[in-house]
């Protein structure tokens, strides 16, 4: 079984995350009103008002009064979203991102499904503040579909023989990739509104309206589609680069340059969940040339003190206090999980 895991609304729902008297409130986020600006997320409590994604936002707080608006922040947005992949990640590695607010994973053979996605769920609401829910079925669009439709609990699980009667009910434009132009024309020229009329069409009919992407319509209403997830590795470094206004030899103000970089990878570190042993120090001198210092450590780092301690003792190994330096980068490997419970460790560079 395939399971998709799906915050609606993801961008309100992180603002009120953030901020705890928006809870409860409709929150629309979306761009400037008077500039004719469009909803690019909305909570719970607008969209039950009729506000949708897409629509102006001057519309939409027409249709949502006390709506409270906030502008676009995905920043933030992607912050968030590298922590729900890695609570994911935490279920299994069998994992496939949508967009920001959206990943499927596949559990175990001998793993219970509804389960695995009811406790994935408690999990982000508890640890990010997020409302979640699941859809889980034997395909991908399956699973998809009834995230988007999952019922007072949250979660919805569609098995095998009941796939193809879940899909018949739903309208058209739930297939991915068909859109209300599309939509409009099967109606008017077919009589086709639902997946079972879509199925049922003569196919030469339906290529005459929707094209060269009739064949993955039909293929999708029929629930043909065991295309298997396709897993994204984890990255196996992180960096972070500084290129300076005015190149320096000056050892404190390279310090001070390296330090803030430390803290940037703390928060990525932090934010993927995640520890390193080897620090690798790079450094650009005005004439052109290069040169890197790498120390590996027995057991992992995380905090900015001691990525920053250890890097600033390579810092040593460089000719940085002779030399005029244009460009400094810090780079973190052999990453793994972050030990939460490991105590703290005594740097040896030598």
């Amino acid at each position: 079984m395939i399971v998709f895991v799906h915050a609606p609304g993801f961008y309100a729902a992180v603002e009120q995350a953030d901020d705890p008297q928006l809870r409860g409130h409709p929150v629309i986020v979306g761009g400037d009103p008077r500039k004719r600006g469009s909803v690019t997320s909305a909570s719970r409590e607008a969209r039950a008002h009729g506000v949708r994604e897409g629509m102006e936002v001057a519309e939409a707080l027409t249709l949502c009064t006390e709506a409270r608006l906030r502008p676009t922040r995905l920043k933030r947005y992607r912050e968030v979203a590298a922590e729900l992949r890695e609570l994911v990640r935490g279920v299994t590695d069998r994992i496939e991102e949508v967009g920001l607010d959206g990943t499927f994973m596949q559990p175990g053979p001998d793993e219970d499904a509804v389960q695995r996605a009811a406790e994935l769920c408690v999990r982000i609401q508890a640890e990010l503040g997020v409302h979640a829910v699941a859809g889980i079925a034997p395909t991908r669009f399956g699973a998809h579909l009834a995230s988007r439709h999952p019922g007072p609990g949250g979660i919805l699980q569609v098995r095998k023989p009941e796939l193809q009667e879940f899909l018949d009910r739903h309208a058209v434009t739930e297939i991915w990739g068909l859109g209300p132009a599309t939509a409009a024309r099967l109606e008017q020229e077919l009589g086709v509104t639902t997946l079972r009329e879509l199925r049922e069409a003569d196919p030469e009919a339906l290529r005459a309206v929707a094209g060269r992407h009739a064949q993955s319509f039909l293929d999708l209403a029929c629930g043909r589609d065991d295309r298997p997830l396709r897993p994204m590795p984890r990255v196996k470094s992180l960096s972070q680069e500084r290129t300076l206004l005015e190149p320096t030899s000056d050892l404190r103000t390279l310090g001070d340059q390296i330090l803030e970089l430390a803290r940037q990878l703390e928060a990525v570190l932090a934010r993927e969940r995640r520890s390193a042993r080897t620090v690798t120090l790079g450094v650009g001198y005005v004439d052109g040339t290069q040169v890197t210092r790498t120390h590996t450590l027995e057991r992992p780092l995380g905090g900015s003190a001691q990525i920053g301690e250890l890097a600033l003792q390579l810092l040593g190994r460089t000719q940085a206090g002779v030399r005029r330096v244009r460009r400094v980068r810090l780079q973190l490997t052999n990453l793994s999980r972050s030990e939460l419970d490991a105590g703290p460790e005594q740097l040896r560079l030598l």
